[in-house]
C-alpha cells in the first residue's frame, strides 16, 4: 500500500445533515481548485440517485438500500486510484464514516449487521482515508427537490446523531462556522476549505 497512498489524491469530505448546502458548496469548490490548476474530481450524492432507480431514502429505506449507497460511494472514492487517473482533488458529498452511517443507524439499528458494516466503512477509511473532513452547520431552509424529506425533525435528529458519532469515535473534523446572512454563496466556508487543502497540497510535496 505505500507505493498507492503516495499516489493517492487529496480527499475533502463535505459531511452534515441533508438541507444544508453540501452539494453547491461541493460544485463552488471545484470550480475555485480548478481555477487554481488543480485536477478536482466530484463524488456526488449517491442517495438521490438511488433514489431515481427506486431505492427507498430518508425515513422510509432499509439496511440494503442504506449499504447500497455505501457501497456505491466507496467504489467512486476509490475509482480514480484503481484507474491510476490524474487526480490531484477529491470532493465527496458525505463520507462513508460519517453521515451516511448515521442515516443506515437511525434506520437499522437493531439490526445486527449494522456494526459489521460500520467497521467495515472505518476500516476502509483507514487505508483510503480522508485528508478532511467538514461539519457544515445546521442552517438554511429545506426546499424541496423531489427527492429530499421536509420532516425538519428528522433532519435535526441526523445532525444531533451525526454530532454524537464524530465524539464518540473521535474523528477529526473541521466545524465551519455559521455564515453571515449576506454571505449566500457562503465564501467564507469555500475560503476556509481552499486556504487549508493548498496548504496541506504543498506541504504533501
Amino acid at each position: 500500500m505505500a507505493n498507492e497512498e503516495y499516489k493517492m489524491p487529496y480527499k475533502i469530505g463535505l459531511i452534515s445533515t441533508h438541507g444544508t448546502g453540501k452539494t453547491a458548496l461541493v460544485y463552488a469548490l471545484a470550480g475555485e481548485l480548478k481555477k487554481r490548476g488543480y485536477n478536482v474530481d466530484i463524488i456526488s450524492e449517491f442517495s438521490t440517485k438511488l433514489s431515481k432507480q427506486g431505492y427507498p431514502i430518508n425515513q422510509n429505506t432499509n439496511l440494503s438500500a442504506q449499504f447500497s449507497i455505501l457501497l456505491h460511494q466507496m467504489i467512486e472514492e476509490i475509482s480514480p486510484i484503481a484507474k491510476k487517473q490524474q487526480c490531484d482533488i477529491i470532493i465527496t458529498d458525505r463520507t462513508v464514516t460519517t453521515d451516511n452511517l448515521v442515516y443506515l443507524d437511525r434506520a437499522c439499528s437493531q439490526n445486527p449487521f449494522v456494526q459489521k458494516i460500520a467497521k467495515f466503512m472505518m476500516d476502509y477509511a483507514k487505508m483510503y482515508p480522508y485528508s478532511r473532513i467538514y461539519l457544515l452547520p445546521l442552517v438554511g431552509e429545506l426546499e424541496k427537490n423531489g427527492v429530499r424529506d421536509l420532516d425538519k425533525e428528522f433532519q435535526h435528529d441526523i445532525y444531533i446523531r451525526l454530532v454524537k458519532l464524530l465524539k464518540d469515535k473521535k474523528i477529526k473534523h473541521i466545524e465551519l462556522p455559521i455564515p453571515q446572512k449576506e454571505d449566500f454563496a457562503r465564501k467564507e466556508w469555500q475560503d476556509i476549505i481552499i486556504k487549508n487543502t493548498i496548504k496541506d497540497l504543498k506541504t504533501k510535496k
